[in-house]
């Protein structure tokens, strides 16, 4: 079992707002109407500001991780997570996004590697690539 504590994870807006501008910008070059285009504008700003609130929400500020062998667990911030790190998880840029498989219910949960220790964060990795290899390599 392996026990490290999660602090400031604070989450990165730029990509979200670099998409969601792109994305207008490139609607709104194929659109004639001026009513069209602002409708467009307004729909992804709407969209984006949805994206950001899950985004926040799967990205506890503070907690504390337990990585037992099989067993995934994370308690602050007023959640408690218990499950398995499905192999839907992904590691994107100096973040790990975990999907874990929870007994009645299914949770994404964002871990930046500036929230943890290098070492932390590198057995974090790990398991992660863990379980996504162990269910690729099971089919």
């Amino acid at each position: 079992m392996y026990r490290f504590t999660v602090t400031d994870n604070k989450t990165d807006h730029k990509p979200i707002v670099v998409f969601f501008c792109v994305l207008t910008l490139v609607l709104c070059l194929f659109m004639n109407s001026v009513v069209a285009t602002l409708f467009r504008i307004a729909l992804n700003t709407l969209a984006g500001i949805i994206v950001w609130r899950k985004i926040v929400a799967a990205q506890p500020q503070q907690g504390v991780i337990l990585l037992e062998p099989n067993q995934f667990r994370f308690e602050g911030s007023g959640r408690q997570i218990q499950g398995v790190i499905s192999k839907q998880s992904r590691l994107l840029g100096q973040s790990v996004w975990l999907y874990i498989n929870g007994f009645s219910k299914n949770y994404w949960l964002i871990i930046s590697a500036n929230s943890v220790d290098e070492q932390s964060y590198a057995r974090l990795k790990r398991a992660t690539l863990k379980a996504i290899n162990y269910v690729e390599e099971s089919k």
